[in-house]
């Protein structure tokens, strides 16, 4: 069984909206994943303003669980993971 859970972006390359409830499952959990890095990169606990080695491991570390997001899950788009130009046969 290999239905489709996200829709493809019309422009661009990456994820839509998902379309079953195990795309909604995962987006929640990436989700729930970013803000618990933010949380434990220190990005929510100061009061003085965030020094920038917690803001570029932020970044660092969001980048990476994207990455591992999308090798995840490239296959459950339907279509496949790739580049697009807009709907076929829209010009």
């Amino acid at each position: 069984m290999n239905k489709c859970w996200f829709k493809p972006k019309d422009y661009g390359w990456g994820f839509g909206v998902p379309t079953a409830w195990q795309g909604w499952v995962a987006l929640c959990f990436l989700i729930l994943l970013i803000l618990t890095i933010a949380f434990v990169d220190g990005l929510v606990s100061h009061t003085n303003g965030v020094p920038l080695k917690s803001i570029l491991r932020f970044i660092i570390d969001v980048v990476i669980i994207s990455v591992l997001f999308c090798l995840l899950f490239q296959g459950k788009v339907e279509g496949g993971l790739k580049w697009r130009w807009g709907k076929e046969g829209q010009q």
